[in-house]
């Protein structure tokens, strides 16, 4: 998928363009897949190690499905974005304060790139 536009900052404004918010909210999607395809291989090395693992691989089946919902969504968000035309402009105020963390609110918001996620610390995951 390709990654949305950077959002122009609209910090003074009341609404942005409803296809901008749907570009970066796909974008957002297709990096929280990345990561979990991240995870899903680093469970997966980790349960070559282990004896029996194979009882337990049926459940990384479950992460595997999340995984697919989360891709299927992005596709969906950015194909409405691209396809969409003029679809108006909304309020986000509201929402983006439910967003807790920064990063993502500030891409969200226009206020950061939208077309890189940060890279993973390997050091903050694994100690």
């Amino acid at each position: 998928m390709r990654a949305a536009k950077n959002l122009a900052p609209h910090q003074d404004e009341e609404t942005q363009p409803l296809g901008e918010i749907l570009a970066a909210a796909a974008t957002e999607l297709q990096h929280a897949y990345e990561r979990g395809l991240i995870l899903e291989n680093a469970i997966l090395d980790m349960m070559k190690r282990i004896p029996d693992g194979a009882a337990d691989a049926a459940e990384l089946q479950h992460l595997d499905l999340v995984l697919q919902h989360v891709h299927a969504v992005s596709d969906f968000l950015g194909t409405l974005a691209r396809n969409g035309g003029d679809l108006g402009a909304v309020t986000v105020t509201d929402a983006l304060a439910r967003v807790k963390l920064a990063d993502v609110r500030n891409r969200l918001s226009g206020a950061a790139p939208t077309d890189a996620p940060p890279e993973i610390d390997d050091d903050v995951l694994w100690g």
